[in-house]
C-alpha cells in the first residue's frame, strides 16, 4: 500500500468518526425531543393551575355603617340615643323623638322635624359626615364640609326638597381642610359643639372650648380693638328649647374661665346650647 492509500484510509476512518459523532448527536437531540413531547402532553397537562382567591373588597357605605356612627358620634350630645339599620331603612330614636330614614334607590331620605330642628340638622349632618369619611377617610374634613351643607348651599350627593333632605350614599360631599368659624355680635345660642368667636363692644373673643365632662367650664381669649383693658363675660347655658337653664358673669382682662356645677336644674342632659356675650 502506497502513501496516497494511505492518506486516503485516514480521511476515510477520520470521516466515518465524525458520522458516528454527528449520529450520536442526532439520537441525543432526538430524544430530548421525544422526552419534551411527553411532558407537554402528558404531564404539564395534568397539573392542576393554582387557583387565586379574588380578594373581595366593599366599596359602597353601607346602612349598618351610618348607623352606627350616628349612634357613637351623637352619643356625646344625646346621651340615650339609638340608630338601628334594617334592610332598606335606619330606625333613629331619642327619647320620644322617632325618625325613620328610609333609602330609596342610593338615597337616604331624612324628614326634617321643625319642632327639634337642632336634633334634626345634627342627624343629617352626621350622616353626611359618614358616607364622606367612608369615601375619602378624612373624619375632621367631612365634618367641616357637612357643617356648610344648607338648603340654601346644597352640594353633590345632597338635594333638598321642602322637609327633606335627600343624601346619596354612593356619592358623597368632599371634605374641606379647615371649617368656617362663625362670627357673632349679637347674643347668640349655639349647639355645644360649634366653634364661634365673637366680636362685640370692641373686644373679641376667640378659641372659645366648653368642656361638660366632669362640671361645664367655657373658656376664651380676649382681645380689643380699642384702648380698653377689661370685660365683663357672661356665658348662658340653655335647653334644646332655648330655655334659660343658668348663667354667671365674669371680669376679665386677657382671658376668661367660667365653671358651672351640675345640679337638679343643670343636667348634663338638658344641656345643649350656650350662647357668650361681652360688656
Amino acid at each position: 500500500m502506497n502513501e496516497q492509500d494511505l492518506i486516503i484510509e485516514k480521511k476515510i476512518e477520520k470521516r466515518e468518526k465524525t458520522d458516528i459523532i454527528i449520529a450520536y448527536m442526532l439520537i441525543v437531540v432526538l430524544i430530548f425531543c421525544i422526552l419534551f413531547v411527553i411532558y407537554l402532553k402528558f404531564i404539564k397537562k395534568g397539573k392542576k393551575l393554582e387557583t387565586i382567591p379574588t380578594e373581595y373588597t366593599v366599596n359602597t357605605i353601607t346602612l349598618n355603617d351610618i348607623a352606627s356612627s350616628l349612634s357613637s358620634n351623637l352619643s356625646s350630645k344625646y346621651n340615650s340615643i339609638t340608630a338601628l339599620a334594617k334592610d332598606t331603612s335606619i330606625t333613629i330614636n331619642y327619647g320620644d323623638i322617632n325618625y325613620n330614614v328610609p333609602l330609596e334607590g342610593n338615597e337616604l331620605v331624612f324628614n326634617i322635624d321643625n319642632d327639634n330642628m337642632t336634633l334634626s340638622e345634627d342627624i343629617y349632618k352626621e350622616i353626611l359626615s359618614s358616607v364622606c369619611t367612608f369615601y375619602h377617610n378624612d373624619r375632621e374634613g367631612c365634618k367641616n364640609a357637612a357643617i356648610k351643607v344648607s338648603e340654601s348651599n346644597p352640594t353633590s350627593g345632597v338635594r333638598f326638597d321642602s322637609n327633606k333632605i335627600y343624601i346619596n350614599i354612593v356619592n358623597s360631599i368632599s371634605p374641606n381642610e379647615t371649617s368656617t368659624t362663625l362670627i357673632y355680635n349679637t347674643e347668640t345660642e349655639a349647639n355645644l359643639d360649634t366653634s364661634f368667636e365673637v366680636e362685640m363692644n370692641n373686644t373679641k373673643i376667640s378659641n372659645i372650648v366648653i368642656d361638660t365632662e366632669n362640671n361645664v367650664k367655657v373658656t376664651g381669649d380676649i382681645t380689643y380693638t380699642s384702648d380698653k383693658t377689661t370685660s365683663k363675660v357672661t356665658v348662658k347655658l340653655y335647653d334644646e328649647n332655648n330655655t334659660l337653664l343658668e348663667e354667671k358673669s365674669v371680669a376679665a382682662v386677657d382671658n376668661f374661665s367660667i365653671i358651672f356645677e351640675y345640679s337638679d336644674t343643670l343636667k348634663i342632659d338638658n344641656l345643649k346650647k350656650y350662647s357668650v356675650v361681652v360688656e
